[in-house]
């Protein structure tokens, strides 16, 4: 029998290694750095923000905005998919599934689909909202669904990914590995690739599935389950991997980030830092929030050290998102952190929400989405001149 580590805010406001310490029974638990006065170094304007009703609260669940096209489509954990304009926030739709949503939404090709608590994947019309299909998986669906090539990529709490035809949500193939009983609760997105699905699972290993038929392609083990008890041994690939220039970047809770190489799975670099909130990747920078929410800028080509910011630590950071010339993050009090991209120094600082962030801003051109946990998605964009 599976068993979910389920971490609850009261745990999880100082991350991962302040959990591990509250379960070892070590006292010498360090609180969530407080934040110092800052001047804010950019000119930054929220533009809109509206409340699309019932967030995603403490249940951590990945009910991440997606922007596609002039629209930002958004979902709550009581069930509702709504869609709002870009350039405004103006409500565009709102429809009631009449499901628990457990995780999304995934946007493309006219789709709009999320996953339940029931182990359904719905699917809608994106442009109107109009109900689809509704396919019945094997487990629960705890990740973003992956919509590319005309193909839905899910990801169940079971340790398989399925392919479903995206018009009628009939069941192309699916696969299936072993996963050890104890597990965070959550798991990363399948990325699809121009001919594969690249996979990460909770006993450490990244996955190379053909697209066409869901034969295995390669398999890499990023982390080594280490560690006298169960809970010492979680290696879950919860992060979601990033494919960048012909590598796959994973990352690994209490082991590695690694870079892999697509094409036949083999290993360019590895070093040791855990992490489960996620990354960012551009040019030669590999950006990423580690388990005591320190912010790293890695060389993407090496795995060596750019700049590390700390003055975050333990404030349940975000993964850190590219915007402009700056690295954003969000905080479990609502804060919104901007640091220089160079440097990782703290150049500005905005609340966005009272009740803090569990998934990472998204960016569209020159706006940046968030969406706190009590459900308040807010625009924002640098104000031009400073």
């Amino acid at each position: 029998m599976k068993l979910y580590l389920i971490l609850v805010a009261s745990l999880f406001l100082n991350g991962c290694s302040w959990f591990s310490e509250y379960l070892s029974g070590d006292e010498n638990i360090d609180p969530p750095k407080e934040l110092t006065e800052i001047k804010n170094a950019i000119a930054i304007e929220k533009l809109w923000s509206v409340d699309t009703g019932d967030g995603s609260g403490e249940q951590l669940l990945r009910l991440t905005p997606v922007v596609n096209a002039d629209r930002v489509y958004t979902a709550t954990r009581d069930g509702h998919l709504l869609a709002y304009t870009l350039k405004d926030g103006e409500e565009i739709w709102d429809i009631e599934t009449g499901q628990q949503i457990t995780a999304g939404p995934g946007v493309g090709a006219d789709y709009i689909l999320a996953g339940t608590r029931n182990a359904e994947v719905i699917a809608h019309n994106s442009k109107d909202g109009k109900h689809v299909w509704t396919t019945k998986l094997s487990g629960e669906v705890l990740s973003v669904p992956e919509i590319r090539k005309g193909v839905a990529m899910i990801r169940t709490s079971d340790g398989r990914v399925t392919a479903l035809n995206l018009e009628d949500g009939k069941k192309l193939w699916d696969f299936k590995t072993a996963e050890p009983s104890l597990t965070l609760r959550g798991t990363s997105k399948p990325v699809i690739t121009s001919d594969s699905v690249i996979s990460g699972f909770d006993n450490g290993q990244l996955v190379s599935l053909a697209l066409e038929n869901g034969s295995q392609q390669w398999r890499h083990r990023v982390a080594v389950p280490r560690g006298r008890t169960e809970l010492e041994r979680l290696v879950d690939l919860d992060a979601d991997p990033i494919v960048y220039d012909g590598f796959i970047y994973a990352a690994a809770f209490h082991a590695n980030v690694a870079a892999i190489r697509l094409q036949d799975g083999q290993l360019l670099w590895q070093r040791e830092l855990s992490s489960h909130a996620g990354m960012s990747v551009k040019a030669t920078q590999l950006l990423i929030t580690d388990d005591s929410s320190q912010v790293w800028a890695l060389d993407n080509r090496n795995g060596a050290s750019l700049w590390r910011q700390d003055k975050l630590q333990y404030r349940s950071l975000t993964g850190p998102v590219l915007f402009a010339d700056y690295v954003v993050v969000g905080d479990f009090e609502g804060y919104l952190h901007w640091l220089n991209r160079d440097d990782g120094k703290l150049v500005a600082r905005m609340r966005a929400n009272t009740k803090g962030f569990l998934v990472k801003p998204v960016v569209s051109d020159d706006m940046l989405i968030s969406l706190g946990k009590d459900g308040e998605l807010t625009a924002f964009r640098l104000q031009s001149g400073k």
